[in-house]
């Protein structure tokens, strides 16, 4: 039996992975975009925009849907404050509401670990215990971080009080080929690896701990969240099987393509010369969840990508990071 699916925000980088995998175990797909284009010729499209409510009843009105992904979010820090609050809070909440009256079996949020503080452009903060868990405290203290925490309060407060079946998933770095919006850098890393000279990766040091998640996993840990019942009312986290060094990093590359040069400093990294690091105990524990791509398979992925005739017909827009992260 096929699930009729919403993606909001399904022409994203993130969001263009969701799909594919829906696609492949055979959903009734339906995109809710604005002004972007799909590259799925065998989905529907609703063009909204989801700040506006008013077009949300009227385009939305008369469907239903069992699950709802909603994944429709900024990028990073824009700069503006209230197109911040605009896109990332009153979006989701245009949606949560329509939710609320409507049959929806299962609503999931794709947040990230910015949610708990963590963002490339504000200063670091050493995390009170590693790896963190989904019970870490909470402080952000930039725009983007704090909307995406926000969204995350405002999912919960629909569970709590209207029974929306909401599960919250936290990203954290996702990596893999054509790289786009808050992925950009790997995007500008699989440039510096086509050319097979010199590459910065995303540590500032050799001994700097971060996570990575392959772009993949977070397609799957997204459809199984939806399917789970007892995903409903949680937050996971989502991130590889285990953190990476700076220097495991350049190992992986250098494995692949031993002439190349290899040098930290890339603009911007999660743990920002520190360590950070997260657990999946809870999604493996609850939902049976464990991430399938090692760290080596990511990069294996990029590297595989750019030597192949897609590379080349890239489509090469919404490549901006956030503020501060340029």
């Amino acid at each position: 039996m096929s699930i009729n699916t919403l993606v909001v925000g399904g022409t994203g980088w993130v969001g263009e992975e969701i799909v594919s995998q829906l696609l492949k175990r055979n959903d009734n797909v339906t995109l809710l975009i604005n002004n972007t284009k799909s590259i799925y010729k065998n989905v529907d499209i609703i063009k909204t925009d989801i700040t506006n409510n008013e077009q949300i009843k009227l385009n939305l009105y008369d469907k239903n849907f069992d699950v709802i992904f909603h994944i429709a979010s900024l990028p990073g820090d824009t700069g503006d404050p209230r197109q911040m609050m605009d896109v990332n809070v009153n979006g989701l909440l245009n949606l949560l509401e329509y939710s609320k009256n409507s049959n929806v079996k299962r609503f999931i949020l794709s947040s990230s670990i910015s949610a708990l503080e963590w963002y490339p452009a504000t200063k670091f903060n050493k995390p009170d215990y590693l790896p963190i868990d989904e019970n870490h405290p909470c402080r952000p203290k930039d725009m983007y971080s704090s909307t995406k925490r926000m969204q995350e309060l405002l999912a919960l407060s629909f569970y709590h009080q209207y029974k929306v079946p909401v599960t919250i998933l936290r990203l954290t770095a996702v990596v893999g080929p054509k790289g786009r919006g808050g992925g950009r850098g790997y995007f500008e890393m699989a440039k510096m690896l086509k050319k097979r000279k010199t590459v910065t990766i995303p540590h500032f040091n050799e001994e700097e701990l971060c996570h990575y998640v392959d772009i993949r996993d977070v397609g799957r840990l997204h459809l199984i969240a939806s399917e789970h019942k007892k995903a409903i009312g949680e937050i996971f986290n989502c991130c590889g099987s285990r953190p990476t060094t700076g220097k495991e990093f350049g190992d992986i590359i250098k494995k692949y393509i031993p002439e190349i040069n290899v040098k930290c400093g890339f603009p911007w990294s999660m743990a920002q010369g520190g360590e950070i690091s997260f657990s999946m105990k809870k999604a493996k524990d609850m939902i049976g969840f464990v991430p399938k791509y090692s760290m080596d398979e990511s990069i294996k992925s990029i590297i595989k990508w750019i030597d192949s005739p897609d590379y080349e017909t890239f489509d090469k827009n919404e490549l901006s990071y956030g503020q501060g992260v340029s």
